[in-house]
């Protein structure tokens, strides 16, 4: 395993296996009440062992110093700390906070650059709103069992962006090519 690449508690076999949902500890990051319901219901629904709710951007952060998360569900949320800042202040390497957590942004605003400025503040994961209980869940037990490696880069820790790193193919040489 890479040295920037945490160990996962949760396995990375199949994901037709039955996964450890209740072994899970999500922070759901809503100011709606109705929608965080939803989303609190759904995650119930699959068994999570444990939800925290946060209404705005200083309770998150302040769940996050004190509790052990192992995904963070965080929406746009309103000014003065909305979503995209939560996600910036977690990915600061001298936060105190366990920067390595993967968070999924759900937004209602998928449009291309909002979604790119999202993936910069360092979110693992966008999910646009409204989504399904499928696609969430999907979502959470993938970025659990297939972690992406943190980048370390100045005053950002975050995601690799790439979801697969694949090898630069060979160049061929000069006499290679002439060879066929």
């Amino acid at each position: 395993m890479p040295a920037n690449q945490l160990p996962t508690p949760f396995p990375s076999e199949s994901l037709t296996e039955k996964f450890p949902f209740h072994e899970v500890s999500v922070l759901v990051v809503e100011d709606a009440p109705q929608f965080a319901g939803i989303v609190a219901g759904i995650l119930k629904s699959f068994g999570i062992g444990k939800i925290y709710p946060a209404r705005n951007g200083e309770d998150a952060l302040h769940i996050l110093a004190h509790q052990r998360v192992h995904v963070v569900l965080v929406d746009d949320l309103e000014p003065p700390l909305d979503g995209r800042t939560v996600v910036k202040t977690l990915r600061k390497p001298d936060s105190g906070l366990p920067n390595h957590v993967p968070v999924i942004f759900m937004t209602e605003r998928p449009f291309k650059t909002n979604v790119i400025a999202v993936r910069d503040s360092g979110a693992t994961e966008v999910l646009s709103k409204p989504f399904s209980a499928t696609q969430l869940m999907t979502r959470i037990e993938s970025v659990l069992r297939r972690p992406r490696p943190l980048i370390h880069s100045g005053d950002f820790d975050g995601p690799d962006r790439r979801r697969q790193v694949k090898a630069a193919p060979e160049k061929k040489r000069a006499s290679d090519r002439h060879a066929e």
